[in-house]
C-alpha cells in the first residue's frame, strides 16, 4: 500500500519561500531599528501575541517549543526584513481604508474581518475586555456611555486600537480592529491583513482557552 504524504499547504510554501531572504538579513540592524533584545549568537527575541519567539538567519522557531501557526512565522520574518523608520502617529483607521484597492463604499471586506469578533462578543463586552488583556492590552478611557476602547501593541511599533460600540435602536454591536496610519511603513498591506487575521484568531483562541499557549 502507498504511502500518504500530507502536502504543504500554500502558507507553508510562503514562509519557505521567505526563508532565502530572512538568511540575507541584517538582523543586528533590523533589532536596533525595531529596539529588540538580541544575543551574542544574532538571534532576535521578539513577543507577538503573548509568546516569545526566536528569529535567526535559518528561521522563526517559538520559544516554548509548541505548535504555532505558520502566517505567525511569515509575519515575524516580514517584519525583521522591513526597512520601516519612525514612530506610531496614534491614529488609527480600518486597515480598508488604507489602501486604494477598495472603493471608499466598499465596508464588505472590513465587516467581514470584525465579523467572527461581533460573534463571540457581540454580547459580552466584560469578555472581551479580559480576553484582550491577557493578551496584553489595556483599557482607554471612555468618551461615551456607548463604546468601550483598548489600545494593545501587536508588535512593536504597531499599536492596534479595539472599539467595541453598543447596540442601539438604529444599529447592531459594532466591534472594530483598528491599525495605527504609520502600520504600512512597517508591513505591506497584503502582510497587514494577515496579521489582523493572526490577532483576530488569537483574541477567538484566547477566549476559548484562556491563554495563546500551545494551539496553532
Amino acid at each position: 500500500m502507498n504511502k500518504r504524504y500530507s502536502r504543504p499547504s500554500s502558507y507553508d510554501i510562503i514562509y519557505e519561500a521567505l526563508l532565502p531572504k530572512l538568511a540575507e538579513c541584517n538582523l543586528a540592524e533590523s533589532a536596533a531599528r525595531f529596539n529588540l533584545p538580541i544575543d551574542s549568537d544574532g538571534q532576535i527575541t521578539i513577543n507577538f501575541l503573548k509568546r516569545d519567539y526566536l528569529i535567526t538567519n535559518t528561521g522563526v522557531i517559538p520559544a516554548d517549543g509548541k505548535p504555532v501557526n505558520i502566517n505567525n512565522r511569515s509575519i515575524l520574518i516580514h517584519y525583521v526584513l522591513s526597512q520601516g523608520t519612525g514612530d506610531p502617529v496614534y491614529l488609527f483607521k480600518h486597515l480598508f481604508r488604507m489602501t486604494t484597492i477598495f472603493s471608499s463604499g466598499d465596508t464588505g471586506k472590513a465587516n467581514m474581518m470584525d465579523a467572527p469578533l461581533i460573534k463571540a462578543f457581540g454580547n459580552d463586552v466584560d469578555k472581551l475586555d479580559k480576553t484582550i488583556i491577557k493578551l496584553g492590552g489595556e483599557p482607554e478611557l471612555s468618551r461615551d456611555s456607548y463604546s468601550r476602547s483598548w489600545l494593545l501593541e501587536v508588535l512593536p511599533k504597531i499599536p492596534v486600537k479595539f472599539i467595541y460600540w453598543e447596540a442601539d435602536d438604529d444599529f447592531p454591536v459594532e466591534i472594530q480592529t483598528l491599525f495605527d496610519e504609520s502600520a504600512p511603513e512597517f508591513l505591506e498591506f497584503e502582510c497587514l491583513a494577515f496579521l489582523c487575521g493572526c490577532l483576530v484568531r488569537a483574541v477567538l483562541k484566547t477566549a476559548e482557552y484562556g491563554s495563546v499557549d500551545g494551539w496553532e
